[in-house]
């Protein structure tokens, strides 16, 4: 499995509340999924499990839950996305979580699959290992140079 995105600057410090990282674990039997302690203590004792953009699921705070909640208070069909499959967890003694059979089929992980549990500054996505590879596989350097420009260094002119 691709583990794009793997190595992390700690910026804990300067951000106490960001999600950052990637960490692949496995589904057991029971359809749960260990959410790793450096992700728990974010995401507080009750979040919200939800579907995501590109066949992958969300996690959300909920602080983070009530403002994309607010934001999509304008369009029916996003709120219809989000509201429909939404539950509300908690995680138990040993930091895991149950996925239902709903969610679990949308992102299309299965027991002992391997997921990607990856921090994205304010929610998690946990993505199943096929599709994450391929979200990374999609990811060029090309394409990193285009949208941030500022970070590369281009040859200027010679004098």
């Amino acid at each position: 499995m691709a583990r794009c995105g793997t190595a992390c600057i700690s910026v804990d410090q300067e951000e106490p509340d960001l999600f950052s990282g990637s960490f692949v674990h496995s589904v057991d039997e029971k359809n749960r999924i260990s959410v790793p302690a450096k992700l728990r203590q974010r995401l507080g004792d009750r979040f919200v499990l939800t579907k995501g953009p590109d066949g992958c699921l969300w996690v959300l705070p909920a602080d983070q839950w009530r403002v994309l909640l607010a934001k999509s208070g304008k369009s029916v069909a996003i709120q219809r996305f989000f509201l429909a499959s939404a539950i509300e967890c908690t995680l138990g003694a040993k930091g895991r979580c149950l996925l239902p059979d709903d969610l679990r089929r949308y992102a299309d992980i299965k027991p002992g699959d391997q997921v990607a549990i990856v921090g994205m500054i304010n929610h998690i996505e946990i993505w199943s290992a096929r599709r994450w590879d391929a979200v990374c596989a999609q990811l060029t350097s090309e394409r990193i140079q285009r949208e941030l420009p500022e970070f590369f260094v281009m040859d200027g002119p010679t004098g």
